[in-house]
């Protein structure tokens, strides 16, 4: 009944909120604020001053700084607004039944930098697996690929790209629109980046595997000419099966490795791809090496 009884009065008591600043000065980054937190002296009931001084998380106020006039020193911008300012605006924030009586402390103070801005590339955090005979069929397109960051010029200097969270996706046999939520990197003051998501795009097919038969050059980029033994190899390619009636001996070139022939003391030299078509990937030559002689 004792504690009911004094729970039921008036009191005045300071209460610490926490502060969110809007309506920040244009172009300018907020690099530091003496004041965080402010102190309200408020008349309320004793239960209420009770549950707001021991329940601090949920004590916020929004604190306006449009208006503000900023005075430049090199390269900082300072401003202060008075508390007693701030009065109206805070008790509108507070329970109706609370009165707010005064603002500790007596001015806000904020220093600032000018904001710049740049544009970087969007660089995909993916792990990918895929179901049997089922591939990546082209490089994963992003959506958009750069984004603008902003902030001061010491950390955009040092912000070359923006990734994106990491991401698992496994079992692909089709094709996939990914929502990719972008990493924010942890600096102070904070980067501000213009969106928070990119859309990326990886295209899957199923593949296989097929075989063919490419002569050998019988010549090199120094005008060398040379025979080979034997003068066809065996390509084993990976292709997708839309593209497979693509498959021509005419699409790939292949030569020898003329470092290694200038050196070799046995007359054999590996087999080097020099030109093929983008959608194949060549995973076998048969054989690896061949036996040349040089033509004079």
């Amino acid at each position: 009944m004792w504690s009911l009884i004094k729970l039921s009065r008036i009191y005045d008591a300071p209460v610490k909120y926490s502060i969110t600043l809007q309506n920040i000065p244009s172009d300018k980054v907020l690099i530091k604020s003496v004041d965080t937190t402010i102190t309200l002296i408020m008349r309320a009931r004793g239960l209420e001053l009770y549950s707001l001084m021991f329940n601090p998380s949920k004590n916020k106020v929004n604190v306006d700084l449009s208006g503000m006039r900023l005075r430049r020193e090199g390269d900082n911008f300072y401003g202060y607004i008075r508390s007693s300012r701030l009065l109206k605006d805070i008790s509108e924030q507070i329970p109706q039944e609370n009165s707010l009586l005064s603002i500790e402390p007596d001015t806000l103070r904020f220093v600032f930098e000018q904001e710049y801005r740049r544009r970087v590339p969007v660089s995909v955090d993916l792990k990918l697996s895929f179901s049997d005979q089922f591939q990546l069929y082209d490089s994963i397109k992003v959506s958009p690929d750069s984004v603008t960051v902003f902030g001061t010029k010491s950390i955009l200097d040092t912000t070359y790209f923006i990734k994106t969270e990491h991401q698992t996706v496994r079992n692909l046999k089709e094709n996939k629109l990914l929502t990719l939520k972008l990493h924010k990197p942890k600096t102070k003051p904070a980067l501000v980046i213009s969106t928070d998501t990119v859309i990326a795009e990886v295209k899957i097919e199923r593949f296989t595997e097929a075989e063919i038969e490419v002569p050998v050059s019988n010549s090199n980029k120094d005008g060398i000419n040379f025979r080979t033994f034997p003068d066809k190899v065996k390509l084993t390619c990976r292709v997708a099966m839309k593209e497979y009636d693509r498959l021509d001996p005419s699409l790939f070139s292949v030569t020898i490795n003329a470092d290694e022939a200038a050196v070799s003391d046995n007359n054999f030299t590996e087999i080097v791809v020099t030109r093929q078509p983008s959608f194949v990937r060549v995973i076998k030559i048969k054989p690896e090496k061949v036996e040349f002689l040089i033509l004079k």
